[in-house]
């Protein structure tokens, strides 16, 4: 079955690429005032669990697209995870259930940060700002997908989908016991969404003749 779009990811990584560039841009030039936000303009996009419990739900869409002005590496692991891992999703999945996992991952993800706010004080009032729940999703429904199938990683090591699922998830568990951060928390779920979602099987419409189809619908 075709995918019911055939556009690519690459846009997608244009953008993130472009918001980041413009965050470095102003954390340099010093904004104006004498202590300036760092994420300027995007501030207002980020995660914070106690301003979406009280109301700013934008804020569970619009976190994945802002990345941590001070360093490239967040952006460069998103565009990397984007072109390997998105761009064969995308070919079995088809464009529009890609990207809807993506988004279902970074709200289902915000929701759950926003719950371990309630429960855990220091989360409560700390930004969050990272796609690292969509790709994390995109890695884990890769390993699902390609399951026994060995994969070389840029010549340098080969491992089956199964085998890097799990040593993924061993490390984003490292990482969330040595930083405790809320990225952390945000990569976590968005694997085991992609671990569900990987496992499931898109169904196949069975072929109806004209005095069955409207039964069987």
């Amino acid at each position: 079955t075709p995918p019911l779009m055939t556009l690519s990811l690459g846009p997608l990584s244009a953008l993130l690429v472009g918001i980041w560039l413009v965050e470095a841009l102003v954390g340099r030039s010093g904004g104006v005032g004498s202590a300036p936000d760092p994420l300027g303009p995007f501030a207002a996009l980020v995660l914070i669990p106690s301003r979406v419990a009280h109301g700013e739900v934008w804020r569970l869409i619009t976190h994945p697209f802002v990345h941590d002005p001070s360093g490239i590496q967040s952006v460069v692991w998103t565009v990397i995870a984007l072109w390997f891992f998105g761009g064969t999703m995308e070919s079995r999945w088809g464009l529009r259930r890609t990207l809807s996992a993506m988004a279902v991952a970074s709200v289902v993800s915000g929701l759950v940060l926003v719950a371990v706010g309630a429960l855990y004080t220091p989360f409560w009032a700390q930004r969050a700002y990272s796609p690292a729940a969509a790709t994390a999703l995109l890695t884990a429904a890769w390993g699902m997908t390609e399951g026994d199938r060995p994969t070389s990683f840029f010549g340098i090591v080969s491992l089956t989908g199964r085998k890097f699922t799990a040593l993924f998830a061993v490390l984003l568990a490292l990482g969330f016991l040595v930083s405790r951060s809320p990225e952390s928390v945000l990569a976590l779920v968005g694997f085991l969404v992609g671990a569900v979602l990987g496992n499931v099987r898109p169904r196949r419409a069975p072929k109806q003749s004209r005095e069955s189809g409207p039964k069987l619908r």
